[in-house]
C-alpha cells in the first residue's frame, strides 16, 4: 500500500471571526468550523496550525486582525479528551 507523501503548505492562515452570534474559523478563507465560544475558536484555529507546523508547514492565526501566538496556545490536561 502506498501512502501519499505529507506535503507541507506553505503560509496557512487560520482566522476567527464572529459572525451572527457564532465564532466562526476559516483555513486559507475556507469555512474550517463554527463554535460557540472565542475560546473554543481559538483554540481550534490554534491546534489547526500546530497540525501544519508539525509537519514542517508554516502557520498563522489570527483573531479578527490581530495575531494569536498559537504555540502558546497547548491544551491543558482537563481539554484533551480521552
Amino acid at each position: 500500500m502506498n501512502f501519499p507523501e505529507r506535503t507541507p503548505r506553505p503560509g496557512v492562515t487560520f482566522r476567527t471571526t464572529l459572525r451572527g452570534g457564532v465564532w466562526s474559523v476559516s483555513k486559507d478563507g475556507d469555512f474550517y468550523g463554527d463554535y460557540f465560544s472565542r475560546d473554543q475558536a481559538i483554540a481550534s484555529a490554534c491546534f489547526g496550525a500546530r497540525a501544519i507546523e508539525s509537519i514542517g508547514g508554516e502557520a498563522r492565526v489570527l483573531a479578527g486582525e490581530d495575531l494569536i501566538a498559537h504555540r502558546d496556545m497547548a491544551p491543558g490536561p482537563a481539554e484533551i479528551a480521552l
